[in-house]
């Protein structure tokens, strides 16, 4: 099998079941594909391309929760209105969950840009 192949078959996705206190149930959180990262986003920007959250927020959740006994996603593009009247600190907790699974979180890019290149790090300054 080619490397290609390999890479195709694989499941990369990271999964983690949640127990959310403020819904007394547990979730399972699974990390953005590519796809679904672009299309939250695109959906979500403003003209200006900034990130709107009462957009974003539901849609990170509607696009990252699993229910853990059938793997079917929780909620519909439809419930984000009504997502955002629940828990701000349940919202946090699967946002927050969700981001890191994605690679998103800001600790997250830290953490990558560690193992890049120190030309190529965000944070280098040049010194004269």
């Amino acid at each position: 099998m080619s490397l290609r192949d390999q890479i195709k078959e694989l499941d990369d996705i990271q999964k983690e079941v949640v127990h959310v206190p403020q819904w007394d149930m547990d979730i399972e959180v699974r990390g953005l594909s590519g796809q679904a990262r672009s299309e939250l986003l695109s959906q979500c920007m403003d003209k200006d391309g900034v990130v709107r959250n009462e957009v974003f927020h539901p849609g990170i959740i509607i696009y990252g929760c699993y229910d853990p006994e059938t793997g079917a996603r929780v909620f519909e593009t439809e419930d984000k209105d009504w997502l955002l009247t629940k828990s701000s600190a349940a919202i946090d907790l699967l946002v927050g969950k969700i981001l890191r699974l994605s690679g998103m979180a800001k600790d997250s890019v830290k953490e990558a840009e560690k193992n890049l290149p120190s030309e190529t790090r965000s944070d280098t300054t040049t010194s004269s």
